[in-house]
């Protein structure tokens, strides 16, 4: 029976969840949170509380009052829906009478549902993965938080009488329709019966109905062992094994039962990512554990499919049953927990002695840290002890023991710890050992916690069986051998994506990204461009862009390509190996679909040669829980960073320079600073650079002087690294560092967030931003015979609505690291990223700005590299370099614009020299 209490609106509260949020206990996990109240577990009937606000997004709560007669732990289900077309999994955050009851409950977990397409098959013939397809329809869940750490639903405590639940979104939309509040539920014991019969049913591990992730996804093996099989084509006969990992992942399977009764279960997997480690999965059926056996079902390490068989019997009635597999950390849990915890202790530590030494790591330096209050030597040994019986736990959970590879540096770490222990107040000079860097103790800790976080398992198929059925056998010796050799003969005759040179209508382009993205783009243009136009297009795979000006020379190019770096664009274009775009009728719709600043590096003389077709950014990025403790303020320009950094040099902490992550120091470094401080190297006579100008000068001093004077480090090798480990917590890095930051730093969630570049303020006092954007390109060659179904083409690629499908396309059969930085302004406002962190990209690109190429070019840019060198690493004269710079660049010029005609051997003009910037592509665009 089911009590229904009448629940009253309490209003639409708006509101933002910070990082943090507002906690009712600082650092207080659901564990002990349980454990306050370990007396007060609700033991009633279960209670509907219908929801009279249904929507939940990030800037609209949904608050109910809820009564209760007896204070107690309630396990609290709702009633839900993920609405809208977002792949980032959808979260929630809860509070309960005002304040977040736990950190568990920041990040609610609110499955979407992703049902399987239908089959897909390229043009050659191989089967492609199969695009899910999100759906809105309603579900229930108990809650639980987005790492999954505990397979038990989490509970809240409610007091007698009146309470207030709150949920905001921090990523999706979801519609709520009521809540239920209700006892725990206790997983039945293993039944004590056995599964008579001879009978089984096959389930293939790829052909699941529905996943509550976009990312788990299906792949084709050449492995004669697995179903199904061809030596000729590609078949997804496996589920992917970095795909099916990250703690809640869930795939569900329909089986339709013909027999009732009870049946065993056996799984052929591999688990061959994480050597000599167990992973664990859970098995529902219709959405409940049938008893405790299947509950952290364990598979353990193996190089390839092997059977594992769970004779526990499971009963199914006669009839459509729903099979779900979900990804256990349950048995990790808390040793995933205990190991942030010293990590964020270690951090803070580290923090600490570096406000007092300033970074200083003399070996000559002695410092008294317990003057300081800290008690290094018993934190050390503290976390020492925690680390080696941690370290013990792990290694006795499995038959592999201290084998095991991904728990071996908890046992590194442990001994780094009693070591620095025993001097604790050398650790200023040990710091590196302790807190920074890829050796750290830190670094170690953060290793094992990410290892032991992801359980990666393929499966090629499960039975569901009874006690006398005679299981499929594997194929034997011969008949793997002729399969192989099959395979291998057949490998000699297909040319799937490979370069052609087809005289026939259709049209041929090169396209410079891997295989997974052409499978996709190819599907894309069969089903749509080539149904819409009747233009037939085959795209093919061109490892090396060389091979286009090689092509072009040898009179085989193709009509056009894409993915082609920006810096090849103009050279092909100089020798009029390119066709003008600007030619086609509907050039300005398209070109306005980019930042002006992006086509730049298409325009050789009055015409575009190439439409952008990715983008680079160049944003700020900072530690905000760093910088929360530290009570500082984000700086909005350069000048504001230079006073920055005296604060963080206190610290022992740096400002990472974009330049400092260039090996060479190209147009990236250089330009920016030219630009914001409004230079223009081109103001002089045509074929001469200005380097000589006030305001060139000014910017290549203010440049320089970040290192010379403010020092700033001139060499980083890895922002990503020294971000994560807290030594750099600040710094300007581009798309690259964003997309690993989102993806391959799980320990920073919550704890990092980005701002734009801080630029110069110019006299008007605004701050201008402008940075390089330009990465890869689209382009038509002037041989092809089909100039305007190549234009259709790239047209129909960069439009709207064709780059957001492929960028949802992308991250939801690939991953969420195959972020699509497309050109389209439109079509990355629509990308399924972070919507605050796009605002501020967005704000970025709109700031993009290119250094127009001339013939040459390529010794302008060396050469104000070579300034910034010499100035930085060899003290030479600012005003000396950058003459000994302009005579150089203005020689060569000279000799270029000779060669390409531009002027006779006289210097007399034949033709003029455009050198374009934004506000020419916009004249253009209008």
């Amino acid at each position: 029976m089911i009590k229904k209490i009448a629940a009253v609106a309490a209003g639409i509260v708006f509101f933002l969840i910070s990082g943090n949020g507002a906690l009712a206990s600082e650092n207080i996990y659901y564990k002990d949170y349980a454990s306050m109240h370990a007396d007060e577990v609700y033991e009633g009937e279960e209670m509907l509380i219908e929801a009279a606000d249904k929507l939940v997004t990030t800037d609209k709560a949904l608050s109910l009052s809820v009564k209760v007669e007896k204070a107690g732990l309630y396990v609290m289900g709702v009633d839900y829906r993920a609405i809208g077309d977002n792949i980032l999994p959808t979260s929630l955050s809860m509070k309960i009478n005002g304040s977040i009851p736990y950190e568990e409950a920041e990040h609610l977990s609110f499955s979407d549902i992703w049902k399987s397409g239908e089959k897909e098959y390229d043009r050659y013939g191989n089967e492609s993965i199969a695009m899910p397809v999100k759906s809105d329809e309603w579900a229930f869940t108990y809650l639980r938080d987005s790492y999954f750490l505990q397979n038990d639903p989490l509970m809240v405590y409610l007091g007698e009488g009146l309470n207030t639940v709150e949920f905001t979104a921090n990523e999706g939309k979801v519609e709520i329709k009521d809540l239920k509040l209700m006892a725990p539920v206790t997983i039945a014991n293993d039944p004590e019966a056995v599964a008579e019969g001879d009978s089984y049913i096959q389930i293939e591990g790829e052909s699941f109905a529905r996943r509550n992730s976009p990312n788990i996804r299906t792949a084709a093996e050449f492995n004669s062992e697995v179903t199904p099989y061809s030596p000729y084509l590609k078949m997804q006969n496996v589920i992917d094994e970095t795909s099916y990992r990250i703690g809640g992942n869930r795939i569900d399977y329909e089986v339709d039962v013909e027999e009732e009764g009870y049946y065993y279960l056996a799984f052929d997997y591999r688990q061959s990512s994480k050597s000599n480690f167990t992973v664990y999965r859970n098995l529902y059926v219709d959405g409940v554990i049938p008893s405790v056996s299947y509950e952290n079902i364990p598979f353990k390490y193996s190089g390839k499919f092997t059977r594992m068989q769970r004779e526990v019997p499971v009963y199914l009635s006669a009839g459509s049953h729903i099979l779900s597999l979900e990804v256990a950390l349950e048995p990790y849990g808390d040793a995933i927990r205990s190991i942030n915890d010293i990590v964020t202790g270690v951090n803070d530590l580290a923090l600490s002695v570096n406000k007092i030494t300033g970074g200083n790591t003399d070996k000559y330096r002695d410092f008294d840290l317990d003057e300081y209050g800290l008690d290094v030597s018993g934190k050390l040994t503290d976390w020492a002890d925690k680390t080696s019986k941690l370290y013990e736990e792990l290694a006795a959970m499995d038959s592999y023991g201290k084998k095991n590879g991904e728990i071996k540096l908890l046992d590194t770490a442990s001994k780094s710890l009693a070591m620095l222990a025993e001097k604790p107040n050398d650790l200023p000079k040990k710091i590196d050992v302790f807190s920074y860097g890829d050796s750290s103790v830190r670094q170690y800790l953060t290793t094992v916690s990410e290892n032991l976080s992801y359980g990666n398992l393929s499966i090629d198929k499960f039975y569901l069986y009874k006690k006398d059925a005679k299981l499929p056998s594997k194929p034997g010796l011969l008949s793997r051998a002729s399969n192989d050799i099959r395979h291998f003969v057949a490998s000699f005759t297909q040319g799937d994506y490979a370069p052609g040179y087809d005289d026939s209508d259709t049209l041929e382009i090169w396209v410079n990204r891997p295989r997974q993205y052409l499978e996709i783009i190819q599907r894309m243009a069969d089903t749509d461009f080539t149904e819409k136009t009747g233009i037939k297009v085959n795209l093919s795979i061109v490892p090396d862009q060389q091979k286009l000006i090689l092509a072009n020379a040898s009179g085989k190019a193709p009509d056009g390509a894409i993915g082609i770096a920006s810096g090849y664009v103009y050279d092909l274009a100089l020798r009029n190996a390119l066709a003008d775009m600007r030619q086609f009728d509907n050039f300005k719709e398209v070109g306005r679909r980019f930042a002006p600043g992006m086509l730049i590096p298409g325009v050789c003389d009055e015409g575009i040669y190439a439409i952008p077709e990715t983008f680079n950014f160049y944003v700020l990025f900072y530690r905000s829980d760093i910088f929360e403790k530290l009570g500082l303020e984000v700086p909005d320009n350069m000048d504001e960073v230079r006073d920055l950094l005296p604060e963080l040099g206190r610290m022992g902490m740096g400002f990472n320079s974009h330049v400092a992550n260039l090996p060479t120091k190209t147009f990236a470094a250089t330009a920016p600073f030219i630009f914001q401080n409004g230079g223009d190297i081109f103001s002089g006579d045509m074929g001469t650079v200005r380097l000589d100008s006030e305001e060139v000068i000014d910017g290549l001093k203010y440049l320089t002087e970040n290192f010379t004077v403010y020092d700033m480090d001139y060499e980083i090798l890895s922002f990503y690294q020294s971000f994560r480990d807290g030594r750099t917590p600040i710094g300007v890095s581009d798309y690259a560092s964003y997309n690993l930051l989102t993806n391959a730093a799980p320990e920073l969630n919550g704890c990092w967030e980005i701002a734009p570049y801080p630029g110069l303020v110019a006299e008007d006092g605004t701050v201008d931003r402008s940075t390089s954007g330009a990465a890869e390109s689209c382009l038509i060659f002037e041989s092809s015979e089909q100039k305007e179904a190549a234009w259709k083409f790239i047209d129909w690629w960069m439009s709207d609505e064709v780059q957001t499908e492929f960028s949802f396309t992308l991250q939801t059969t690939l991953g969420n690291e195959y972020m699509w930085n497309s050109a389209n302004l439109n079509a990355i406002a629509a990308a399924p990223w972070s919507e605050k962190n796009k605002e501020v990209i967005l704000e970025q690109i709109g700031w993009t700005r290119e250094m127009p190429r001339v013939p040459g070019s390529y010794m302008i840019e060396r050469e104000l590299g070579n300034v910034l060198v010499n100035v930085v690493t060899a003290n030479e004269n600012i005003r000396t370099a950058i003459d000994n710079a302009q005579k150089r660049i203005n020689a060569e010029l000279a000799r270029k614009l000779e060669e390409f005609q531009y002027v006779d051997s006289e210097g007399k003009v034949i033709k003029q020299l455009i050198t374009p910037d934004k506000d020419l592509i916009e004249e253009w665009l209008k």
